[in-house]
């Protein structure tokens, strides 16, 4: 039966006695013929033992056939096969994911655009028809199909598919626009540059493409070893066996003697040493919200040299929001007030800043009309009888000295690399409003842990100069390069692994091309599901943090590796020269196959143990007031009594059923104490051990299908 089950596994996994009989034919054993020679010392072994079981039986020994029983080492061949075989199955689903990711990429294009005929006259084609001079008609909030040039129109353009950047650009005749890209609020008329292979979206592919099958496979420290260790063990083997044949002539006894330096060598130890502390490592990484899918990202993340990092949605928010109020007589109030009843009209991202900040403040929305929206400048519309600018100071109508405050002011704000806007009611300034896509609170702590491991942060970024180095300095990064295009990323990337290994952390399709370069490319999980695919790590909770604590595992976990490895050639060192038979002569002690094979088995658990060791070992956790919250068990902040207090914005609670809903998925959190939900302020105020993150309660309030601010 054994033998039955066995074979199937050995026919599956041919390929390793194919090629690693093969590597020692060409005097370059790997781990694959330390596979194939164990496997095949106890499938072979196993025959002969059947064989003599069977004709033992036939001659009506039964004890004999019973003994021989004890020499069936199947389950160890078929062990071996499978382990080794799971762990590159996974690896391999792992490096599909590039494919899946130039799939979604190409499904960006809308598959119908309408287009301008020589008569003036509108037609819908398909994409694919669209040829160059072709002129596309494009409006607010559909996708742009091709690479050209605006001809007639203007509006807000979410360039964010291919430079990353949150915040819109306004596009008006003359300015060059790029398929993917989508117009959030205009009308525009767009003559066709280039189609099909020739746009900016296909350039991504190609670079992803060939970022993705330029990935050379990571040496592993064990086929090293296996390059030692093949040639020794046959050769003690051979000598073994000429040994006793030379010594007793008895040839059952040297065979016995070294198929048990073959078996106790069975590379089970060997090829358990690396898989094992992954896939502990692994479960680590993701009880903590890394998920990391493949093993060479693990191995390979600890010795990372340099740290490349977008910007928007990865050291910021990726999203912007107000940050500033200027009011120049004091009120904040009244100018979002002004501010909102006018946004509220607009589509452009912006102004859902605004409208945001002035809900949060408790803002009443006063009825506004006749809106108009001057393309590049800003929106005019009359409220409750006065007439409202939001938008430049220059087309504002006041008098010079208030122009020259608000742009004194705009000017300050801008060098932060902030938006400014100013708000005017009837020829009155009433102030500034700063716009900015905030730094993420645990960016300046990461990259400071960073500096500490010796690592160098590098910022690529597809924001302008000022921008871009305004963050920067906030942060704490010195190497910083803007206005850069996904083959920019891709090509500075290339350069930088030239001098030591790089590790890429981005969350838009504008990084694939670099995520896949990279390393290692690491993906924050709420970025696009492209970046995500091309990533080696993603990590869930949104938070920078994690890729330092990822930085930190892999320290850990090439540390349990390099354990695992010595204990299991210290095993091989020790029980070797035993099986051998060099006790014999003093102890008249051997070991029969039997025994080695029991041997095997208990180096193998020992490394496992060993592995699982792996699970407590002390790795860099996010600090919040100084205090390790993840490395801190519930059970410890009970005992120490340490708490928190996390407010949050819940909206689209309409009843009172609403409000027990968002409290009962709150309370469902391990680690959660109290929870007070309001339905006037639509908020929740939780009191919870040092262990439970903010992000893990939002994500409560999410999943139970409501919104948080």
């Amino acid at each position: 039966v054994q033998l039955a089950l066995t074979l199937p596994v050995i026919i599956i996994n041919f390929k390793f006695y194919k090629n690693g009989f093969a590597a020692i034919f060409r005097l370059s054993p790997n781990m694959d013929s330390l596979i194939a020679i164990g496997s095949s010392a106890s499938l072979i072994y196993g025959s002969v033992m059947l064989t003599l079981i069977a004709k033992s039986t036939l001659d009506g020994n039964s004890s004999l056939a019973a003994e021989y029983a004890h020499g069936l080492y199947f389950e160890s061949a078929a062990m071996i096969l499978t382990l080794v075989s799971l762990g590159k199955t996974l690896e391999g689903r792992a490096r599909a994911s590039a494919s899946r990711a130039v799939g979604k990429l190409a499904s960006m294009i809308p598959d119908e655009v309408a287009v301008e005929n020589a008569d003036g006259q509108l037609i819908t084609v398909s994409s694919a028809e669209v040829k160059v001079g072709d002129i596309v008609i494009v409006r607010a909030g559909e996708t742009i199909a091709v690479d050209g040039v605006v001809t007639f129109g203007g509006g807000s353009v979410d360039e964010s598919a291919l430079s990353g950047e949150s915040i819109p650009v306004e596009k008006n005749v003359g300015d060059k626009v790029s398929a993917v890209c989508t117009l959030q609020s205009g009308y525009i008329k767009i003559k066709t540059l280039s189609v099909g292979k020739d746009t900016s979206l296909s350039k991504i592919i190609e670079l992803l493409e060939s970022a993705a099958s330029s990935k050379a496979p990571i040496a592993r420290m064990a086929d090293k070893v296996s390059g030692i260790f093949v040639p020794v063990v046959m050769s003690i083997s051979l000598v073994t066996l000429a040994v006793w044949l030379i010594a007793t002539g008895d040839v059952a006894r040297a065979l016995d003697c070294a198929v048990s330096v073959l078996v106790i060598s069975c590379p089970c130890a060997l090829g358990l040493a690396t898989p094992t502390a992954v896939m502990v490592g692994t479960g680590r990484g993701a009880s903590k919200g890394i998920l990391i899918k493949s093993a060479e990202a693990l191995e390979n993340l600890h010795s990372v040299k340099y740290f490349m990092t977008d910007k928007t949605g990865t050291l910021t928010e990726g999203k912007p929001s107000v940050t500033d109020i200027i009011a120049f007589d004091g009120d904040e109030h009244k100018i979002m007030t002004y501010a909102y009843a006018a946004e509220a009209m607009s589509t452009h991202p912006l102004a859902a800043a605004v409208c945001k900040k002035a809900e949060e403040m408790g803002v009443s929305r006063l009825s506004a009309k006749d809106f108009e929206n001057i393309a590049g400048m800003g929106i005019k519309v009359n409220i409750e009888g006065s007439s409202c600018f939001v938008g430049k100071p220059e087309l504002a109508l006041c008098d010079d000295n208030a122009l020259s405050v608000a742009a004194e002011k705009m000017s300050v704000l801008e060098d932060g690399g902030k938006t400014a806007v100013c708000v005017m009611v009837d020829g009155q300034m009433l102030g500034v409003i700063g716009i900015a896509d905030k730094i993420r609170e645990d960016s300046v702590e990461a990259i400071g842990a960073l500096k500490k491991m010796g690592i160098v942060p590098v910022m690529l970024t597809g924001d302008n100069d000022r921008t871009a180095c305004a963050v920067a300095k906030e942060c704490g990064i010195e190497h910083v390069y803007s206005r850069l295009l996904p083959a920019d990323k891709e090509k500075i990337i290339s350069e930088y692994s030239k001098k030591g290994r790089c590790a890429m952390v981005g969350d838009g399709i504008n990084d694939a091309p670099a995520l896949a370069r990279a390393d290692i490319g690491i993906a924050i999980g709420a970025g696009t599901d492209v970046a995500i695919d091309c990533a080696d790590v993603v990590l869930s909770k949104n938070s920078l943090c994690d890729a330092v604590s990822a930085i930190s595992l892999s320290g850990a976990t090439i540390t349990q590796i390099k354990q695992n490895l010595f204990w299991a050639l210290i095993y091989n060192v020790i029980c070797i020269p035993v099986a051998a038979g060099v006790l014999y002569p003093f102890f008249n002690i051997t070991l029969s196959p039997m025994i080695a094979s029991a041997a095997m088995s208990f180096s193998s658990v020992c490394v496992v143990l060993n592995s699982l060791r792996l699970r407590y070992k002390r790795i860099y956790e996010r600090k919040i007031n100084n205090t390790d919250i993840n490395n801190t068990d519930t059970e410890d902040d009970e005992m120490f009594g340490k708490k928190q207090t996390i407010e949050l914005g819940v909206d689209g609670m309409m009843c009172g059923k609403c409000r027990e809903h968002v409290e009962n998925a709150l309370k469902a959190v391990k680690g959660v104490k109290t929870v007070e939900v309001s339905l006037e302020t639509r908020s929740a105020k939780i009191t919870a051990n040092m262990s439970v993150t903010e992000d893990t309660l939002k994500n409560a309030v999410i999943n139970a299908g409501y919104k948080v601010r």
